[in-house]
């Protein structure tokens, strides 16, 4: 609906008007990777910005919204009304080292609070996790095609790299097939057999910084896997432990979650259930959209992909014309 309410829009010049017109509620945006995609040797699709764009939206997103913490949001929640003003939490997904060294230090100096949702699995770990593994792949034999066996199309590479390895890790996350294994296919198809780079995530050190200077943690599983591939036991154990590791290791109370991936396949009412007998309080999936009451869905509440190079109007215009929850 939102797509053809856009589309109608900018025919007749109402992008101001819905921009204007906004409701209240929570506008959550979400970010991966800060810096030059050019630089990485891993998977450039997860970068959201450049530094200067952070500033940019950091600047944009104070002047347009009041941005809260998780725990303000928890707070919302308890109430079970609406949100009665604007409101945006902040989130980063996975916990590259970039949120270290370059997210931070915009959000100190912009007096902003973020939430980071880290996969624990990867904190301090030299293994390349499975899309940056894909990508890495890719852009070292650069394939005309692919077509692994659980996959019904080939993928061609008609357009440039990104748009390539883009549509490889589509093919992975929509085959039924657990990712690791297609990797391992991946490399067999490449007759791979060295080592990768080394991977490029934040240790314990680094995530105490981030407490230390104000922002908070959730949790975004172990294994960073597709929770509705795994067994009943494979899904407490990304579900609780995680959560253990981060309370455990940096003594902060973990009550929030981010779905990996995030559409609407990869979490389900079982994945809810496990969420709830471990103590989590919401969750976040990586779908647009307006909560405007947040209490009624806390385990499916929106949020907003950044991509590089968005400017203000297109800001404006994600914004004005999103859906409402």
């Amino acid at each position: 609906m939102s797509r053809i309410k856009k589309k109608f829009g900018n025919l007749l010049g109402l992008d101001k008007y819905f921009w204007s017109s906004r409701p209240n509620g929570l506008y959550s945006v979400n970010f991966h990777r800060i810096g030059d995609s050019a630089d990485t040797q891993f998977d450039p699709c997860v970068y959201s910005c450049s530094t200067k764009e952070l500033e940019q939206h950091l600047t944009f997103f104070k002047k347009h919204f009041r941005i809260i913490s998780l725990s303000a949001l928890s707070e919302y929640l308890r109430t079970n009304e609406a949100i009665n003003e604007r409101v945006m939490c902040i989130t980063f997904d996975d916990g590259y080292i970039d949120n270290y060294s370059n997210a931070l230090p915009i959000l100190k100096s912009h007096n902003v609070t973020a939430s980071f949702f880290i996969a624990t699995g990867l904190i301090g770990n030299t293994v390349v996790p499975w899309w940056d593994k894909a990508a890495y792949l890719i852009k070292t034999y650069n394939p005309k095609a692919i077509k692994l066996s659980g996959w019904s199309d080939k993928v061609i590479n008609q357009h440039d790299g990104d748009h390539f390895i883009r549509a490889v890790l589509a093919s992975i996350k929509h085959c039924k097939s657990a990712a690791e294994e297609q990797i391992k296919e991946l490399e067999a198809f490449f007759n791979h057999s060295g080592s990768y780079p080394e991977a490029e995530f934040m240790d314990w050190s680094h995530l105490q910084v981030l407490i230390d200077n104000g922002m908070e943690l959730g949790a975004h599983s172990h294994n960073h896997d597709i929770l509705t591939k795994l067994t009943t036991d494979e899904l407490f154990y990304e579900l609780s432990h995680s959560k253990a590791l981060l309370e455990s290791n940096l003594q902060c109370k973990i009550s929030a979650f981010s779905y990996p991936v995030g559409n609407r396949s990869t979490y389900d009412d079982n994945v809810v259930d496990g969420l709830k007998n471990n103590g989590y309080e919401l969750a976040f999936n990586f779908q647009s959209g307006i909560n405007q009451l947040p209490s009624s869905s806390p385990y499916d509440l929106h949020r907003f992909p950044i991509a590089p190079g968005m400017s203000e109007a297109d800001l404006m215009q994600m914004f004005g014309y999103a859906r409402k929850f």
